[in-house]
């Protein structure tokens, strides 16, 4: 009789936590699209409200509850299993074993720590799409200017860059130039020594001064806020944009956010930004700060194994039919408000937007990345739209060899990069 008290007691305060839970979660859950939590919250909900008010289905309820656990648990720890095997980290140490060179196994964060040790003063790259959750009135364009950060490692060496007075990554801000460069971390050159990002081949091989204003994680609507925002401050010919597959994905983010959309309006001047950039500076400065150990990259037990997010991304990836960074049901309306906003802002300049595949458009999304660059030649006549995943296809026998190591889903490589500076060099002299 005790136990059977205990039992139903038990169950009716689990029945009140995952109440709780619900109704704190349920609008977070439902507007991110994370139906899989929702799903997982609701089953223990009606496990638990059967549980405490039908006295005969207590003990089942709590049966269930337990079994239901362990069957979770145990799908996730095998996809855990699977993933950490097939890591990138895992799978360029790996390749870089095998060619006798060594990897920098360190993650982002201890590298940071072990370079202020030694007196560099230095940040984990935080770039501006990681304030766009936050749905703020006004968010950082640039990284922080004059700093120097860690950024990224897929070919064994962590790289580290110098952002200029405007917080791009230049060696100096020239106010006088050939190319104005837009985009995200492919404009940037995520990855590749320094030499070999494109806005240096732009001059090394070209003799292009290009000056380059595209940021890790940028979409097309925070690269359009940031030719907003320098219009008056240089002078160039042509602007080069790179728009790369996530950037379908990006908009959708980029869209909700009231203080981005300020700048799809025509009779919008500009915030300003350059003139109080320090402001932004400061404020990045203590939100990384104060939230250093989070910027943690590789492999999360705690996240991978306790709080069953491998399965839980695979729940919903199912339920979505698509994945967060394949996200196609973006508006081709917001993509045509960026263009004819440029347009608008920079009618007497050569615009060449760059259209840049990743890897599974060489294997399963074909057809899909061949569509997507379709959709944005049509979105403007006046535009010059040019297809690298097609130039790719023509060009090149083994693909592979244009990304970092050959890997998936990663940058490309100095070939890459040298091969894209080409194609759209051979379209400004062909202008």
């Amino acid at each position: 009789m005790i136990r059977q008290r205990f039992l139903k007691l038990f169950t009716y305060l689990l029945f009140l936590i995952i109440s709780l839970i619900l109704f704190k979660k349920f609008n977070q859950y439902y507007s991110q699209n994370d139906f899989a939590k929702l799903g997982l919250i609701i089953i223990l909900f009606i496990n638990f409200l059967i549980g405490s008010f039908i006295k005969s289905f207590t003990k089942y309820s709590f049966i269930f509850f337990i079994y239901f656990f362990l069957i979770l648990y145990s799908l996730n720890s095998l996809i855990v299993y699977v993933d950490y095997n097939n890591l990138p980290q895992k799978k360029i140490e790996k390749k870089l074993k095998a060619e006798d060179k060594k990897y920098d196994k360190r993650k982002l964060i201890e590298v940071v720590k072990d370079e202020r040790l030694k007196g560099n003063d230095i940040y984990p790259y935080v770039v501006p799409r990681e304030f766009l959750k936050f749905n703020k009135k006004e968010i950082p364009l640039t990284p922080i200017s004059n700093t120097n950060y860690v950024a990224c490692n897929e070919f064994g060496v962590w790289k580290k860059i110098k952002t200029d007075k405007f917080g791009f990554n230049n060696e100096k801000f020239i106010n006088s130039f050939d190319i104005l460069l837009m985009g995200d971390s492919f404009a940037e050159g995520s990855c590749v020594d320094q030499l070999n990002e494109p806005a240096n081949l732009f001059l090394k091989n070209h003799n292009l001064n290009t000056y380059n204003i595209g940021v890790s994680g940028n979409g097309p609507l925070l690269s359009l806020a940031l030719a907003h925002e320098i219009k008056e401050i240089v002078d160039f010919k042509y602007i080069v944009w790179f728009i790369f597959d996530n950037d379908f994905y990006d908009i959708t983010l980029e869209t909700k956010s009231d203080y981005l959309n300020e700048y799809l309006k025509k009779d919008f001047i500009k915030n300003n930004y350059f003139s109080n950039i320090e402001i932004q500076n400061n404020i990045q400065k203590k939100y990384i700060e104060k939230n250093l150990e989070s910027f943690k990259s590789g492999f999360s037990l705690k996240e991978s194994l306790f709080e069953l997010k491998p399965l839980i991304y695979r729940i919903n990836k199912l339920i979505n039919k698509k994945g967060n960074e394949d996200l196609t049901n973006y508006d081709k309306k917001d993509f045509k408000k960026i263009f004819d906003k440029m347009l608008y802002l920079y009618k007497d300049k050569g615009i060449f937007v760059v259209y840049l595949p990743e890897t599974t458009c060489f294997k399963i999304r074909s057809k899909e990345c061949t569509r997507r660059f379709d959709e944005l030649k049509n979105l403007s006549n006046e535009i010059i739209f040019l297809n690298f995943f097609e130039f790719l296809k023509r060009t090149t026998n083994d693909y592979k060899k244009m990304y970092a190591l050959g890997q998936d889903r990663a940058h490309f490589s100095d070939l890459g990069y040298k091969y894209l500076v080409e194609f759209v060099n051979k379209s400004i002299e062909n202008k």
